[in-house]
């Protein structure tokens, strides 16, 4: 690894001593260069797995962890950490739960001929990327870490965006619908309240962003039936797909094929699907009523795509990388909001959402991972908002 180092640009220097942080002993093999300010460069043996500690538990930690807590406990941002066979880069994380890293497989790019995967770790891992002095924030994986975080905040907000104008297409669809008397006869008679009715709303547009997320991530199995005619991720095909906006309900009928399924144990197994029954899965107002393909495409639309201006051209949300962090910032966002629906002269309802006190009405409040500033409950329901954690590996 010295050598293949070298090639990259990297001067290494054989730690004699473990650094010491906080009263720690971290015994780092290498750095990246003669100044003691250069990243760690942690190097082991073939048959010792990154993620795993030694067979003799000898260390205390594995070579990822040990890596991984020197980096969060010094003022170094950037390290690297390789058994010849898998190489990783770690950056400094707040992240308890779970590891982050990337990892690049050299076994399978050199016996493989991955000439594509050699150029994205040379152009990515190259000495000049890392930190060169005792400014670490000026570097260029820093600057890459923060563009990514910056542009990741960009799409939170676009995705707030996207989740009211869905809601509020999804409502008037339904409210449109000349099948959906029985739901306008609830509004006139008092026994549905706006506020009901967007709460159903919200815990339908959670079930998108959930099995968005799931299946992009491939936590819903790959059984082709479900890809191809139950799984969400098909709408987005479809919204773009100009000939699909029709006034049929197929598509809102296989939804509701699909909740009933996922909350059933023994139909769940007939599609390979993990069951999904808890709160969110529970049945709606909504799930009785139905609406048009082009309403639904269009208000599904604003999930799966956003723009950065009107003058560019829509993006797609990457639902894989999406973090809890974000959907919980999603819901947070609409607490501002208030529904509000309005009947007209002929009895047509209309719904709306206004800026009110749905946040202290409920006492809804999103609390940020590692934080204990906020309390209350998160997503339209009991445990609405849990989606996967966020898979931070890439090879």
């Amino acid at each position: 690894m010295i050598p293949f180092l070298g090639l990259l640009g990297y001067e290494l220097r054989y730690n004699p001593r473990a650094y010491v942080v906080d009263g720690m002993s971290f015994a780092v093999s290498h750095r990246a260069g003669e100044p003691e300010s250069a990243p760690p460069v942690h190097i082991v043996g073939a048959r010792q797995d990154l993620g795993r500690l030694a067979p003799s538990g000898r260390p205390r930690l594995s070579p990822h962890a040990l890596v991984q807590e020197y980096l969060n406990r010094s003022e170094h941002l950037w390290g690297l950490t390789t058994n010849g066979l898998t190489l990783r880069l770690l950056r400094d994380s707040t992240f308890v739960r779970r590891q982050a890293y990337v990892e690049f497989d050299l076994r399978a790019i050199l016996e493989e001929d991955g000439f594509a995967d050699f150029v994205l770790l040379y152009r990515l891992l190259h000495r000049s990327r890392l930190p060169q002095d005792d400014a670490p924030q000026a570097c260029l994986l820093e600057r890459y870490y923060q563009h990514a975080l910056e542009q990741g905040g960009r799409v939170r907000e676009h995705l707030c965006d996207g989740v009211e104008v869905c809601i509020h297409t999804l409502a008037n669809g339904l409210f449109r619908h000349p099948a959906n008397g029985s739901l306008r006869q609830q509004f006139a008679e008092g026994k549905l309240t706006a506020e009901a009715f967007y709460r159903d709303l919200l815990r339908l547009v959670y079930r998108f962003l959930f099995l968005l997320v799931s299946e992009e991530r491939g936590l819903m199995g790959d059984d082709p039936l479900y890809l191809a005619h139950y799984g969400v991720t098909r709408l987005r095909r479809l919204a773009e797909q100009r000939a699909a906006y029709s006034d049929d309900q197929d598509l809102w009928h296989s939804l509701c094929a699909l909740w009933l399924t996922l909350a059933d144990e023994e139909m769940a197994a007939l599609l390979h699907l993990p069951p999904l029954n808890g709160e969110l899965f529970s049945p709606l107002v909504v799930d009785s009523a139905v609406i048009t393909n082009r309403d639904l495409l269009q208000a599904f639309w604003y999930l799966a795509f956003y723009q950065e201006s009107p003058s560019q051209p829509p993006r797609r949300v990457n639902y894989a990388a999406l973090d809890t962090e974000e959907l919980g910032s999603v819901y947070e966002s609409l607490l501002d909001y208030s529904p509000v629906v309005t009947v007209d002269a002929a009895g047509r309802p209309t719904f709306d959402l206004i800026h009110g006190s749905e946040r202290k009405s409920t006492g809804s409040y999103y609390t940020p991972a590692g934080t204990g500033q906020r309390t209350g409950r998160i997503g339209p329901g009991a445990g609405a908002a849990g989606a996967p954690a966020r898979g931070q590996n890439a090879g």
